[in-house]
């Protein structure tokens, strides 16, 4: 059995499923211990640093939380401007060549890593090992299976709330590691979600019941982590039951959130306050610094976002978080406490240096290691569903604890977010539930900004509301492009290079 694995890592890193995968280099791997096959989960099952992108932030040039600028002449930006284009525009040929060109990682990447997922969970019973160390990697690569094919599932199908799932094409599932030449066409939204949840749900189990052997590393999964991930599950699945006891078992164990007031704290994914912090997904540094000290990029922060942080302040004291002149430290080696960072370049003409809102940074792990923890799973995000699935069950039986026991955890997570003298929230200042659920919305959409793709997936399946990008030539002429309520482009296209491997697959 050791030697068929032998022969089927050389060949899935050689070949890949024609598919799904990109070719990669080959490498020899001779795995005979469950050590051996960690090594295999933590470089092959995890996500590397420069595809983290994708995964934490990938869609938000699809969301209002981003706006085009005019470019200075002859800056290096101008093709990225170009070809991000028809992602900003949601052109149908985003991921093709006669677009933005071609791009089949939103596709193919998520396959590579499930692939190996499936690798472990095949052969891992049969290396020589720990059984408690076996256990909790196997149930490592069940949960994070189910991440990947979370995240496929709502970058390619519908939201689980529009329509009817059980008809609505999802993504294919593939649950082996064979190395064929299989043509999988689309499972369904509903059968993608029985199988993120399955995987959760069977990750998690093993992962609590050996959690003596899980790792220190934050960017390694846990089965608190496992928790988080079935109650944004649920959440989508507008299971408020369960979207509200899975956070509140988080909660329960790790109820810690940064206070963003004290100065030493940084940001909420920074490595050594690492408070709330349930699963990092580290990002290469590169993808950050470059927004905040050159240049002015084509696509930074909506006013539209900065705006929100305006709302819902009391006698004037300030939202951290949406703070962007704070930049005491942004041109050094750490960043504020703010989730929104200040860029600024040198203006020739004007002999001054011009500023704006660059870019969402969450977190920084130095420049040294050349990665940041710029996203993954937090408690904060805990506070919010829970909260939101409250206010969901407050609306749906009037029931008032649920109304109290929502806006106790929003007054907790902006208690820790506000500058010192926050003025705490009465549930008499909501004329409706529906109000209050707005306020929450409003929350979300202000701490979780930049990282996981929640705002895109917060608009999928929040009515899929018409959006508006005003995209901005170098001569400072504005087109305008709509994105209208229920547009089937919520749903990404299939690249074309993609299709043409697999004729079973249908477009959306």
């Amino acid at each position: 059995m050791k030697s068929k694995l032998f022969i089927i890592l050389l060949a899935s890193v050689a070949f890949g499923c024609s598919e799904f995968l990109e070719e990669t280099s080959q490498t020899e791997i001779r795995p005979s211990t469950v050590s051996d096959m960690e090594k295999i989960l933590e470089s092959e099952a995890y996500f590397s640093g420069a595809e983290a992108y994708m995964f934490n932030r990938g869609t938000d040039i699809f969301t209002d939380d981003m706006q085009s600028n005019a470019l200075p002449e002859n800056t290096s930006l101008l093709t990225v401007k170009e070809s991000w284009r028809y992602r900003f525009t949601w052109d149908a040929t985003m991921f093709n060549e006669s677009g933005g060109g071609e791009d089949l990682t939103f596709w193919s990447l998520p396959y590579e890593r499930i692939n190996r997922c499936n690798l472990v969970l095949e052969y891992i019973d049969d290396m020589d090992g720990d059984e408690a160390e076996r256990e909790h990697i196997k149930g490592e690569a069940y949960t994070l299976r189910g991440f990947y094919y979370f995240m496929l599932t709502n970058f390619f199908g519908l939201p689980y709330n529009y329509g009817n799932p059980a008809q609505n094409p999802g993504v294919p599932l593939k649950l082996d590691s064979g190395v064929t030449d299989d043509r999988l066409a689309r499972n369904s939204v509903a059968e993608c979600y029985e199988r993120v949840v399955t995987d959760f749900r069977q990750g998690v189990a093993m992962m609590k019941a050996n959690r003596e052997a899980q790792s220190t590393q934050v960017t390694r999964l846990n089965y608190l982590a496992g928790y988080a991930l079935l109650a944004r599950t649920y959440l989508y699945m507008e299971n408020w039951e369960s979207a509200y006891n899975y956070a509140d078992s988080v909660l329960a164990e790790k109820p810690d959130l940064l206070d963003l007031k004290a100065s030493t704290s940084n940001c909420v994914y920074y490595s050594t306050s690492p408070d709330e912090i349930l699963w990092a997904g580290a990002e290469s540094y590169s993808n950050n610094s470059g927004y905040l000290t050159g240049m002015l990029h084509p696509y930074t922060v909506s006013m539209d976002l900065a705006a929100v942080y305006q709302q819902d302040v009391d006698n004037g004291i300030t939202d951290i978080r949406g703070d962007y002149g704070n930049n005491a430290d942004t041109y050094g080696n750490t960043f504020p406490s703010t989730y929104l960072k200040q860029g600024r370049a040198w203006n020739a003409e004007t002999s001054a240096y011009d500023y704006w809102i660059a870019a969402v940074v969450k977190g920084n792990s130095g420049t040294t290691t050349g990665l940041t923890y710029n996203g993954g799973v937090r408690t904060a995000e805990m506070y919010l569903i829970r909260a939101e699935a409250a206010i969901r069950l407050y609306i749906e039986t009037g029931t008032r604890s649920y109304a109290e026991s929502a806006l106790q955890d929003l007054n907790t997570l902006r208690e820790h977010r506000f500058e010192a003298g926050y003025v705490v929230k009465e549930l008499s200042a909501f004329a409706s539930g529906e109000e209050l659920l707005d306020f929450c919305l409003r929350e979300r959409r202000r701490e979780l900004c930049g990282e996981g793709n929640h705002r895109w997936f917060d608009l999928r399946r929040t009515g899929m509301p018409q959006i508006t990008h005003v995209y901005v030539d170098n001569s400072g002429y504005e087109t305008t492009f709509t994105l209208l309520r229920e547009d089937p482009r919520y749903a990404l296209p299939i690249p074309e290079g993609i299709i043409r491997r697999n004729s079973n697959l249908t477009q959306n």
